[in-house]
């Protein structure tokens, strides 16, 4: 669209205001079509974010099952591992001897840390009264990497061998918290009230994870 200008008194020059009305009406157009795009790529995050979640919930339970070990997924979030990328990771490891006293258990990583996409985050807090993992005290996972010997604080989800829940201890199930946000001053935040969030609940005995919402 070409703009006509309008010589001014003092020779500057001018749009007039029906070419300004026009601008302004793209302007708000772009960026009502900017909004839609980037909520629907909070969505989809959300959800790739949720299916890797659920995917990686089965793996442990059914590897727990035929491998007749104790088998836990670590939720890591930035500052528990060597990354300066501020985003959550999920990683499987297999206990061969799950100790009395869990605060400290060595382990062996049977499945790479995944990173959760840009923008979600795992979220504290219960779920229609359901205990949350990310309220839970940590664990300390040791490892060997190559040749490295690894140590991180992480949360834990514990699967025992007949494919139930084995930590945390309780007779209850547990729930996880999927939401759009990010970690600011070292902590998860919601990118919006309400928070759009995926919730999974995780049964006590027969560990499937479910959406409840």
């Amino acid at each position: 669209m070409q703009l006509s200008l309008r010589a001014l008194p003092s020779g500057r020059k001018a749009f007039t205001m029906t070419e300004m009305v026009v601008v302004i009406a793209i302007i708000t157009i772009l960026m009502t079509a900017g909004i839609r795009i980037l909520g629907g790529t909070s969505s989809q995050s959300r959800k790739s974010a949720t299916d890797t979640v659920t995917g990686l919930i089965e793996q442990a339970r059914t590897t727990a099952i035929t491998s007749r070990s104790i088998i836990v997924m670590a939720i890591a979030e930035p500052g528990d591992l060597p990354a300066s990328d501020k985003r959550c990771r999920v990683g499987l490891f297999r206990v061969p001897a799950w100790p009395a006293d869990p605060t400290t258990v060595e382990a062996v990583l049977i499945r790479r840390w995944q990173t959760l996409p840009t923008g979600v985050v795992l979220f504290p807090g219960e779920v229609d009264g359901i205990r949350n993992p990310l309220d839970e005290d940590q664990i300390t996972l040791r490892y060997r990497a190559g040749n490295k010997n690894i140590e991180v604080v992480a949360h834990a989800i514990a699967f025992g061998t007949r494919g139930g829940l084995h930590f945390p201890t309780g007779s209850d199930p547990v729930a996880l918290r999927v939401i759009e946000g990010a970690y600011r001053n070292g902590a998860p935040s919601p990118n919006s009230k309400p928070i759009a969030e995926n919730r999974l609940k995780i049964g006590r005995v027969v560990a499937r994870p479910y959406r409840t919402n």
